[in-house]
């Protein structure tokens, strides 16, 4: 089935490694990097599961990260760039409506809403901060877009960064359609292309799913709000330590039939 370019595809993979949320632990990710490194093997596919940004105080470093084992693998294992995909998370959303607040109809509140969920360090990798910020929301629109314009600049100037910004996909199915990965989950009753939020902020309904949600297996996310680590039951599954809360972070590889075979924390 042909899906629109929001949504990524891995053709054929033998195993995904699949990476929980990272929150800017740049430390964490490049010992879970050496890990998958170690046992990585030719026709292995990894999706990271979203929230690169946020919490961590090595934003930049992390995504600097993420690009360079990118490029690792693919002159190391002759990958193609779609066997190696990134989900947007809830900071990868967030961070998107902060480089569009001057189209909020209520920036100083939106922006509020989005500081109390980790976006100050975020706004401090590219050269802001949350003082600046709530300075700004008070202003005209034209004046919070010569803002948003500046801190987009800032962004464009780190190789690669606002690249992976736009390559960032809100699911990622496998091309049997047998496996499908999201951030935080899904609304059952709604088909892929209508979850919106669901997929940064999860659904309530999510775990309690008793059917396979649109013909997949399983639905494997990378957030949980209890961090509750490498979790599978029969059609729902998540990665999620903790990372940037305290946490540790997590690999996960997936075989062909869906079980776990190995897992690291860092």
């Amino acid at each position: 089935m042909q899906k629109p370019q929001r949504f990524g595809v891995i053709e054929r993979p033998a195993r995904v490694w699949l990476v929980s949320s990272i929150h800017g632990e740049h430390a964490r990710l490049v010992a879970i990097h050496d890990a998958i490194a170690n046992e990585y093997q030719r026709g292995d596919r990894i999706v990271y599961l979203g929230n690169y940004f946020g919490f961590g105080d090595k934003i930049s470093e992390t995504v600097d990260e993420l690009l360079s084992f990118r490029r690792y693998l693919m002159a190391r294992h002759l990958q193609m760039p779609q066997d190696i995909q990134f989900l947007r998370g809830a900071q990868e959303e967030m961070w998107d409506r902060m480089l569009q607040l001057h189209f909020s109809r209520s920036p100083q509140s939106v922006l509020e809403w989005m500081l109390e969920r980790g976006l100050d360090k975020t706004l401090e990798a590219y050269g802001s901060s949350a003082d600046e910020a709530r300075g700004y929301a008070k202003q005209r629109p034209s004046d919070i877009a010569h803002y948003t314009v500046a801190l987009r600049s800032e962004m464009r100037n780190r190789p690669g960064h606002y690249s992976l910004m736009l390559a960032l996909k809100r699911a990622v199915l496998t091309s049997d359609e047998r496996f499908l990965f999201v951030h935080a989950g899904v609304d059952p009753q709604m088909g892929l292309e209508e979850q919106k939020d669901n997929f940064w902020w999860g659904h309530p309904e999510f775990n309690q799913l008793q059917t396979p949600y649109e013909g997949y297996n399983r639905v494997i996310a990378g957030w949980h709000p209890n961090h509750i680590g490498v979790s599978l039951s029969k059609y729902v599954g998540y990665v999620d330590g903790g990372c940037g809360f305290g946490g540790p972070l997590l690999t996960a590889c997936m075989e062909s039939d869906g079980s776990i075979s190995q897992a690291f924390e860092a």
